[in-house]
């Protein structure tokens, strides 16, 4: 019985080794800052990554400074949720995730009792502003 369980050992390490690597090639990132409505960093915003037909959805806490990330994400479109007691949660639809690419987003909370709706921008990292509109 020994014998053979080493042939099939033997393609499950290789497989392992190898999967890790081809999984890993088709993975992007999403980076990004969370601030309050005077522009200061919020800790302890929860933002979560909403990707539907996913059974289970990343989700990351901002830290001191108001920074969150998610790496390894399969590519493609996610919706972005930011919430924290005692400000508007906002939601950040079409964030595009996609394969070596590192996703920004800026996300504004603001006070519940306000009134004003947070904001949330997501920018590619190093993509190029658009182009201006052509002369009349």
């Amino acid at each position: 019985m020994a014998e053979a369980r080493s042939p099939f050992l033997a393609v499950a390490v290789l497989g392992a080794l190898l999967g890790g690597p081809v999984l890993a090639q088709g993975s992007g990132e999403v980076d990004g800052h969370v601030q309050d409505g005077q522009g200061q960093p919020l800790q302890g915003v929860s933002v979560k990554l909403l990707k539907a037909g996913q059974e289970t959805n990343p989700e990351q806490t901002s830290d001191a400074q108001g920074h969150f990330r998610f790496n390894g994400l399969a590519s493609g479109i996610y919706v972005a949720a930011a919430s924290r007691d005692g400000y508007a949660e906002v939601t950040c639809p079409g964030v595009r995730v996609m394969s070596g690419v590192t996703r920004r987003l800026a996300i504004k909370l603001m006070p519940a009792e306000g009134g004003q709706p947070s904001i949330c921008e997501a920018v590619v990292e190093g993509a190029a502003p658009a182009p201006p509109p052509p002369p009349k």
